[in-house]
């Protein structure tokens, strides 16, 4: 009776740990958090890569999506996302984390057809655990892109920054494509939600990479890092990991339309709003706090 007892005894010990580390581990990877910046942690290396492979069969080709990041020091937690569009619509995220770490890398080949603008940008966040149970976090954005085309009118090839006539005449085509798609889809959740365009600075999602040093409307560059910071933690929670309909439905952003991000010329707000897959709307807030 008594081994049966020590038995059980061990059993429950051993399930519990297991679900807490499951726990755990669930709630740090979903543990991008703003924090106060730590200026003492700094990353050396960061950044977001697509490259054209080649074809993949009569129908597809493959491009490599790469995102890397090290931080100056080993901190608490490492954790890089990555979102890739092609022509303004989400096709798939990237995601990685580590516990105590300094350096991430992930990599993935992606299947294209048909002739495309991709754009991956990424979220590289660490968290800072401090002495006194103080908690800091640093983060940095990069971006990439790519031109793809393949038409039977022309041999399959990729470029970055157009260098002939061809291809400057190729960028032209795609890019009025995309412009035009996400007008269309952006002027209907504005005029959905009743917006004064008037008073918001409109940034698509894919152009926020340029804020790691430039200051939004006329925030500092300190409150700049952290209305980003929170931002991401927003983006993260309620568009990368799936979109909550107002019946607590969770429904997943691949196929949704790029975020466009609205920032109130009275500093007080940003309205974010994307278009599902299946068309239906989206608004998320993220409230800005000017006094500290």
């Amino acid at each position: 009776m008594q081994l049966k007892w020590i038995f059980l005894l061990l059993l429950a010990f051993i399930t519990s740990g297991f679900l807490y580390a499951y726990y755990h581990g669930k709630s740090v990877r979903e543990s991008i958090i703003f924090f106060p910046i730590d200026d003492s942690v700094n990353f050396e290396k960061a950044s977001t890569s697509l490259q054209f492979v080649g074809k993949k069969d009569a129908d597809e080709y493959t491009i490599e999506w790469e995102v890397t990041s090290i931080t100056n020091k080993k901190i608490f937690l490492r954790q890089d996302i990555s979102l890739l569009f092609a022509d303004g619509k989400l096709l798939d995220t990237l995601s990685e984390w580590e516990d105590q770490s300094q350096k991430l890398s992930q990599f993935k080949k992606v299947s294209g057809k048909d002739s495309s603008h991709y754009q991956a940008i990424s979220l590289h966040y660490g968290e800072i655990h401090l002495e006194n149970n103080l908690i800091r976090s640093t983060h940095y954005m990069t971006y990439d892109h790519l031109y793809v085309i393949d038409s039977e009118f022309t041999e399959l090839f990729s470029f970055k920054k157009p260098h002939t006539e061809e291809e400057q005449e190729w960028k032209d085509i795609l890019d009025k494509v995309s412009e035009q798609h996400l007008e269309v889809s952006w002027k209907q959740l504005i005029k959905f939600y009743d917006i004064n365009q008037a008073d918001y600075e409109a940034v698509p999602l894919i152009e926020l990479a340029k804020y790691n040093t430039k200051p939004i409307l006329g925030l500092t560059m300190a409150k700049t890092q952290e209305v980003i910071g929170s931002l991401w933690e927003g983006l993260y929670k309620h568009y990368f990991l799936g979109l909550k309909t107002k019946e607590g439905k969770v429904i997943s952003p691949i196929g949704s339309t790029m975020p466009l991000l609205l920032f109130a010329k009275d500093y007080s707000h940003i309205v974010i709003l994307i278009q599902a897959e299946n068309s239906q709307p989206f608004k998320l807030l993220q409230n800005i706090q000017l006094n500290d």
